[in-house]
């Protein structure tokens, strides 16, 4: 999977950065989607690697997906619940994105 340097969320175009040093404003952070800045930050810390990257990258989209259909799911454990729901997108993307879409076929 490539990182994109910018995806849309809900129609809003967010910016995509590695960021040296990530933190949260009290603790280091893998990754962070500002709605107001309208830009996803992934720690480019070297020990974080590519794949976790991309499970971060989803984690934030995620987060994304939820702001933007004012789903309120913060008294539930979000954190968990986006995590889980990324990390098995990712999972399913990069186990089956080659059979489920064509991206070198000719449109018909």
């Amino acid at each position: 999977m490539k990182i994109p340097d910018t995806i849309r969320i809900g129609g809003v175009e967010y910016a995509v950065k590695i960021v040296d040093h990530l933190n949260n404003g009290t603790s280091m952070a893998y990754g962070h989607i500002s709605f107001d800045d309208s830009v996803i930050e992934l720690s480019g810390t070297s020990g974080t690697g590519h794949q976790k990257r991309c499970m971060t990258l989803w984690h934030e989209i995620i987060h994304g997906i939820v702001e933007h259909a004012n789903m309120d799911i913060a008294n539930s454990s979000e954190e968990a619940i986006v995590d889980t729901i990324a990390k098995g997108v990712y999972q399913v993307l990069q186990d089956n994105c080659g059979s489920m879409y064509d991206l070198q076929a000719d449109q018909e």
